[in-house]
């Protein structure tokens, strides 16, 4: 879950089971790099859990995570600067 101030709480119900994803499978999902995904949730920006030294994600909070970039802009990604030497 993301609170007002943008942190990443994680909720667990008794008697709900948490469906963990890996890193691989999260970038499918977002069509983004392995590697953009470690840097995400490096810096903050993607709700993550770390079991036992590896990298994990509870589907229904990507999901939420998802649904929360689709209302506005999120200030905490920056754009990538304009390549040197031009326009490609």
């Amino acid at each position: 879950m993301i609170t007002r101030e943008g942190k990443y709480e994680f909720e667990i119900i008794q008697g709900d089971v948490m469906k963990l994803l890996t890193v691989k499978e999260v970038s499918a999902m977002l069509c983004a790099k392995p590697s953009t995904v470690y840097a995400w949730a490096e810096q903050g920006i993607i709700p993550h859990l770390k079991l036992n030294g590896l990298l994990r994600f509870s589907e229904d909070d990507i999901f939420h995570w998802i649904a929360f970039q689709k209302k506005g802009y999120n200030s905490s990604i920056q754009a990538r600067s304009p390549r040197k030497g031009g326009n490609r």
